[in-house]
């Protein structure tokens, strides 16, 4: 494992600085909802003041021109949009990076992570491609893991015109589309995926309650001074996996289905070499660890990068938090190597 230090803060198990004043700037933590199960029902969810909060943006960092170019591409009896992403000047044979945003199954765009796009292509030479898969409750699953295994065939069988050399492809995502980068890797019946990258994924839509590895608060070392804001960030997505489990998973489903869940996937073996990205903070690290060690026991190539003192959507702030940049190289730089 590779370990990331905070940059701003010396005490172990701590919000890294401008991770904790976002925090404090959100008012004081609800610490009477750390262990309630008592939630709005979906009912009476506010589902566009959620997808709204999850429509932050990163800062556009990049110094060389990027073209984007926007293409409607059929899967099954359906389109769907994709947006590419390339250098200007640029020769054929690139890497290919086919990237999934997150957002819960149920929100997020592809425009939310522009900016990340574009300086991945900048860092790593490659052609991004980001599919705007279909998102529930509109279309619950499998609607999502059936855009992104279809993209990959697109990319697979288009590959000569986008410039792409299709022994050289890899699968990104974060949050939930760390999930269907996953599931893309678990589905990869050519066997063309060189390389997946799982930034915080969201490996597990069991709630906390039923999880197979009991998930706790107590499973996270946590700075004293620190403790009520660091357990409200893990509360926010603890309250948001019941949700997300609740408006993606059909009832006719269970969410431990290894396509829905793929910390339960009954066969791994598929799985190419693996980058696992992850927050000292976040809610799935835990779902995480036992991913990975499911890898290792499967003998699968799998490293892991910490970045300590961070929570869950680190990755959302380029621009304004060091680390996104970092993760960002560093993923380009084993895109490289692929």
């Amino acid at each position: 494992m590779e370990v990331k230090r905070k940059l701003e803060e010396n005490r172990p198990h701590a919000f890294d600085r401008k991770v904790l004043l976002r925090e404090m700037g959100k008012g004081e933590p609800q610490r009477e909802r750390f262990y309630t199960t008592d939630q709005i029902s979906l009912e009476d969810l506010d589902l566009a003041g959620l997808r709204t909060d999850m429509g932050l943006k990163g800062e556009d960092i990049t110094s060389v021109p990027v073209e984007e170019t926007k293409k409607l591409i059929l899967i099954g009896n359906h389109r769907i949009q994709v947006t590419i992403y390339k250098k200007k000047e640029k020769s054929s044979g690139s890497c290919g990076i086919l990237f999934f945003h997150g957002g819960g199954f149920f929100g997020g765009s592809v425009e939310g992570k522009a900016s990340q796009c574009r300086y991945l292509v900048q860092q790593s030479g490659a052609v991004v491609i980001s599919p705007e898969y279909r998102l529930a409750p509109e279309v619950p699953y499998p609607g999502a893991v059936e855009d992104a295994v279809g993209t990959l065939d697109w990319i697979i069988d288009h590959a000569e015109a986008l410039e792409i050399d299709p022994e050289k492809i890899a699968v990104a995502g974060e949050s939930a589309g760390g999930n269907l980068a996953v599931n893309c890797c678990l589905m990869d019946a050519k066997h063309k995926i060189k390389l997946a990258v799982i930034i915080y994924g969201a490996l597990d839509l069991l709630t906390a309650e039923e999880t197979l590895y009991h998930w706790d608060y107590n499973k996270y070392d946590m700075c004293e001074e620190q403790r009520d804001y660091i357990m409200n960030r893990l509360n926010r997505f603890r309250e948001l996996a019941v949700y997300m489990k609740g408006l993606y998973v059909p009832s006719q489903y269970s969410a431990k289905d290894g396509n829905i869940s793929p910390v339960y996937a009954k066969d791994i073996t598929n799985m190419p070499k693996t980058i696992m990205i992850e927050a000292e903070f976040d809610y799935y690290r835990l779902s995480n660890e036992v991913f990975v060690e499911r890898l290792k026991q499967a003998g699968k190539d799998v490293e892991v990068i910490l970045y300590e003192g961070l929570d869950h959507g680190f990755f959302d702030r380029l621009g304004r938090l060091p680390q996104t940049a970092d993760c960002i190289e560093e993923i380009s730089w084993r895109v490289k190597e692929m």
